[in-house]
């Protein structure tokens, strides 16, 4: 069935967010655009320099593997085909945390381990079926186009790399899939659309690294994390299988820069973290890769659906309207579930005026932050353990605190109570089933 509510819209970025997006469009436009700045992808495994958090872990939770099989159907099964493994995501994922190791069991929810290049190339090779959609590589998004007069954007002014002259592209609906470092927050604030943010002060830096382990070594675990206790440890670890019989080594570090010290003795950092699994684990590894650092010094949410009498045509996505503390693995699934709620606007459109009406930067807004609500409030109550974590805290934080460390620590002995939290973790349940009354009791009746 023909639902095209307009001719051509534009999509900013080609990460994961943004070819998302490009698939939903490409059902309701005649032609979509992706404005990507970095030059076309050398090959599908590599990581794209406009991408350097591209080198590290990065976790695909259950609700976003469902939101991707929900828009590329059939992705999951070619993904496994190509390398993807997946796991049981209770008995092979071995964790320390809040000081416990997790109760490991046969659990119900199954996820994929892969790299972010593996996962981010199979889902451009699905959009790049699409024969309405184009990726035009090495096409700087400058600054929106504006009608004034009617408050809408109407395209975007481009600067292509093999040019020094600018053009002028037009579209129906713009869409910033570009990530935390969006250049169009700044045009919004200048025009008079000041957004309300909310800006908290982490300063997190990881290090990754590739290895091939020894595979005379035995191991029952497909993920091993050790994570930090707050306050008093600051650095935690993680090895966790990817396609290619490799693995990828991650260290997470709070108000630590690792940028030296990893350069130096990447593996002997993590004999001194809480639990020696990790250190133990890469004894006799071959190095695939070099050592790459990232720095995350805050996250930040901009909250439009705050904003009143914003112009139509143009909307922020994934990164680019939140940015997560990546530690906790859920910037990739959130964003395929904004995506899902755009293409729920749209089709809304479609039933209600076979075109785009002036609701709907208002509805999107309003439907996404429903999306980010539970998932920033999740990581602020962990953020906030640490003292030198400065920002906006949410209410009842004291409570909170206390009352998830007890469901973590609860959860290295008791399945029910693990298990109800992995399904929080997984986006697939609200944190509310965390205070049933059978988790309650669970909770605090004595051992």
């Amino acid at each position: 069935m023909n639902q095209q509510i307009g001719s051509h819209a534009i999509v900013i970025g080609s990460g994961i967010a943004g070819l998302c997006t490009a698939q939903v469009l490409c059902r309701y436009f005649k032609e979509v655009t992706i404005l990507e700045r970095g030059a076309e992808p050398p090959h599908a495994s590599e990581p794209r320099k406009e991408v350097p958090q591209g080198y590290h872990l990065h976790a695909l939770l259950k609700a976003g593997e469902q939101a991707l099989e929900q828009l590329f159907p059939g992705i999951t099964h070619a993904m496994v085909q190509d390398g993807s493994i997946r796991i049981n995501g209770t008995k092979e994922l071995k964790w320390f945390h809040h000081g416990e190791w997790k109760k490991r069991f046969e659990g119900d929810i199954s996820v994929l381990l892969q790299s972010r290049p593996f996962l981010e190339g199979h889902i451009r090779l699905q959009v790049e079926k699409n024969s309405n959609v184009r990726i035009l590589y090495t096409m700087k998004a400058v600054q929106p186009i504006h009608d004034a007069s009617l408050n809408k954007i109407i395209g975007i002014q481009v600067l292509d790399g093999a040019s020094p002259q600018s053009n002028d592209l037009y579209s129906d609906l713009v869409i910033d899939a570009s990530g935390f470092g969006s250049i169009f927050h700044q045009w919004f604030t200048r025009n008079g659309y000041k957004c309300p943010e909310e800006k908290v002060n982490i300063d997190l830096c990881y290090a990754s690294q590739i290895y091939q382990l020894d595979d005379t070594k035995r191991r029952n675990w497909s993920t091993l994390l050790v994570y930090p206790s707050a306050p008093m440890e600051k650095v935690g670890g993680s090895i966790s299988r990817i396609e290619g019989n490799r693995h990828i080594v991650t260290l997470m570090s709070y108000d630590s820069d690792l940028s030296h010290s990893v350069q130096q003795n990447f593996i002997n950092i993590t004999k001194h973290l809480s639990q020696e699994d990790v250190y133990i684990n890469l004894q006799g590894a071959k190095a695939l890769s070099e050592i790459k650092v990232y720095k995350v010094p805050y996250i930040v949410r901009h909250r439009y659906e705050k904003v009143k009498n914003l112009p139509q045509g143009f909307l922020f996505i994934g990164d680019a309207l939140c940015r997560f503390d990546p530690v906790f693995g859920q910037g990739m699934s959130a964003a395929a579930l904004e995506v899902l709620e755009l293409e729920d606007c749209l089709k809304q459109e479609w039933k209600e005026t076979r075109g785009i009406s002036t609701h709907l930067t208002k509805h999107f807004y309003k439907k996404v932050s429903k999306v980010i609500d539970p998932v920033w409030k999740m990581i602020l109550i962990e953020d906030f353990r640490y003292g030198h974590v400065t920002g906006k805290k949410p209410i009842g934080l004291s409570f909170l605190q206390w009352y998830t460390k007890r469901i973590f620590q609860r959860s290295s002995q008791n399945t029910d109570i693990y298990n109800a939290f992995i399904y929080v973790m997984n986006l697939l349940r609200p944190a509310s089933t965390l205070f049933s009354p059978s988790i309650l009791y669970k909770t605090f009746r004595r051992m």
